[in-house]
């Protein structure tokens, strides 16, 4: 009988054998994800410079927002792939969130018996009630539309809690993050992980040091699949935290963390 860590290898393997990377997707979401740091009415009514210019055909974009809390997205179709989109903002103000992020863990739910960032899975609580209202909307609109998840910066934390709790509902679902920081701990990433009905890629450009928080040794685990932008290419990196992949920068980079395939924060609108 072979033993188990032969067996955990050929599934890993297997695993990483079928994973197929959508890179016109990934410039498509980082562009959405982009459009959310502009104003509601821009986003509403879908005119919104470059972004708008180069993907037209986005249908009913209506943003939700939580004001109180400063958090804030929109919910679109997107006919080029029969998809309800969801898109998350991330902070206004990158420098004064990393400035200010604190590393305090609570319990996701009894099922998983993991642990998330408090103030990711706080975000997110604000703007739950809103799109639960806004995504039967939705799915009564497209019927026949797959789920897509997105997001950038504390924007892309609080859409993979979103995919979780999608997948904890039995949806199938693409969760696109840009600028992805680590949003719980290594039985929160093994939970994640459980859901094969979700469809990952974090992409990660160069330095960008907010990838590295809350750091490892506060422990907190990446969620998979990262790709890894840098040297003008990119790299599908292995399951986990990859040690070759962005994990190995030793010196990160805030001005990394506002350009993403080709847009940033400072989007036109």
């Amino acid at each position: 009988m072979r033993s188990q860590p032969f067996i955990l290898i050929f599934l890993a393997t297997t695993i990483s054998a079928t994973f197929i990377y959508n890179e016109d997707l990934a410039k498509e979401e980082a562009a959405l994800s982009f459009a959310a740091y502009c104003p509601t009415t821009a986003i509403n009514n879908w005119k919104l410079g470059y972004v708008s210019a180069n993907y037209p055909n986005i249908k009913n974009p209506q943003v939700f927002e939580n004001i109180i809390q400063g958090t804030k997205g929109y919910i679109a179709y997107n006919p080029t792939y029969n998809a309800i989109t969801v898109v998350f903002r991330g902070s206004s103000n990158i420098q004064n969130w990393l400035d200010n992020i604190q590393f305090d863990k609570v319990t996701y739910n009894d099922a998983c018996q993991c642990q998330v960032h408090k103030g990711f899975l706080e975000a997110f609580k604000s703007l739950e009630p809103q799109l639960d209202n806004l995504l039967v909307k939705y799915r009564k609109m497209y019927p026949n539309a797959v789920l897509h998840i997105t997001g950038h910066s504390l924007g892309a934390a609080m859409a993979t809690l979103y995919a979780t709790q999608l997948a904890i509902a039995g949806n199938s679902l693409q969760l696109s993050t840009f600028g992805l920081p680590r949003v719980g701990d290594k039985a929160y990433y093994n939970y994640f992980s459980s859901f094969t009905k979700v469809t990952h890629f974090r992409v990660v450009h160069e330095k960008d040091a907010v990838p590295h928080v809350p750091p490892q040794s506060f422990g907190f685990n990446h969620v998979d699949r990262e790709i890894w932008y840098h040297r003008a290419s990119y790299t599908v990196c292995q399951l986990d935290e990859d040690p070759n992949c962005s994990d190995s920068i030793l010196i990160p980079s805030i001005a990394d963390h506002s350009f993403y395939m080709g847009w940033s924060s400072s989007v036109d609108c």
